[in-house]
């Protein structure tokens, strides 16, 4: 799995339905070390404006995110609960802000403008809030990205919402990431599950279960486990750098792919918090990640991206991410 927030939500905070300028809600935002744990519903509606109409270009519009659980929540009953979907609209939705792994979603529109005319891109506070009724049908698992299809399907997890995209909406792509050969989209495949799977992924719905990713930014995790994890998350990058094609400039040769479009988030997301984070650089002694970072980041569809990323998580994650690593893996 990739997305977190998986505990029963609680209720959010009583909002106007508007949504209300960034400036303002962020002022609202709270950042002590229990909401900063992403399963912030109050949070995560004020980071509307930093995920809407800017956050890709067009439209309104993630969550886990990054891992799940609430810091210092007790265990709770889990609902089983599935709430019936809205009724399908002519249009295509799909629900995000701005985060890594939904991140995919955000640049794969940025290489393709024309999804911003087929697509209503949306964001929670459009539905009553993360942690709300409203929400709940939109989502069910409470959490982002989450699509709802002219036809009637709800669908979840990042990586079927964009392979729904790209299948769909083929005739409008001007990039369509699948790699030009049988081997190049091969490649292109195992990158994003070793990014799924061992980088991003958590794999388990419960209260106080974490990604590798997480060891920089998630207080709640168990010092002994944090040490393990940040190994792993080491190990993953440096398989990621054994798979880079030598000559580049992109994952599998010359052209973008969908491992381009998925790793980039997270990769730029850990760089971008070196010189605070647990982790540190990630592109010291891995060259070729360092050239293929570099030039994805050249790009301004996708250094936009990051920088939309980079926004979330220096308001609501800064100082976590501070402390683990003042306290390392102790």
């Amino acid at each position: 799995r990739e997305e977190g927030c998986h505990s029963r939500a609680p209720q959010p905070r009583q909002r106007s339905a508007a949504t209300t300028h960034p400036s303002s809600d962020m002022s609202r935002a709270r950042h002590s070390s229990r909401d900063i744990e992403f399963d912030l519903p109050g949070a995560l509606d004020d980071m509307a404006g930093l995920a809407s109409k800017a956050a890709i270009g067009h439209g309104t519009r993630d969550v886990e995110v990054f891992g799940n659980g609430r810091q210092g929540r007790p265990a709770e009953r889990q609902s089983c609960d599935v709430q019936p979907p809205p009724a399908a609209s002519k249009k295509d939705t799909v629900v995000i802000i701005s985060t890594n792994n939904p991140g995919r979603l955000m640049l794969f529109a940025a290489l393709n403008p024309k999804l911003g005319e087929v697509i209503d891109w949306k964001t929670p506070a459009d539905y009553g809030g993360f942690g709300g009724d409203e929400f709940a049908k939109v989502s069910p698992q409470k959490l982002c990205p989450v699509a709802l299809t002219a036809g009637g399907l709800r669908l979840f997890e990042s990586d079927v919402i964009l392979s729904y995209v790209a299948d769909k909406y083929a005739p409008l792509l001007e990039n369509d990431c699948r790699g030009p050969t049988v081997e190049a989209r091969a490649l292109s495949a195992l990158l994003v599950r070793v990014h799924d799977m061992y980088i991003s992924g958590t794999n388990c719905s419960q209260p106080q279960f974490f990604s590798n990713q997480a060891v920089f930014y998630k207080a709640a995790m168990p010092g002994p486990e944090r040490a393990a994890r940040l190994k792993d998350l080491l190990k993953q990058l440096d398989l990621v750098e054994s798979l880079l094609r030598p000559a580049g400039p992109y994952c599998v040769g010359d052209a973008i792919s969908f491992a381009d479009v998925v790793l980039y988030p997270t990769v730029a997301m850990m760089q971008d918090q070196a010189a605070a984070s647990l982790v540190g650089s990630i592109t010291e002694g891995r060259p070729k990640l360092a050239a293929w970072l570099a030039h994805c980041n050249a790009d301004p569809r996708f250094r936009g991206v990051a920088d939309k990323i980079k926004a979330f998580v220096d308001t609501f994650l800064g100082k976590a991410v501070a402390g683990i690593t003042a306290k390392g893996c102790g």
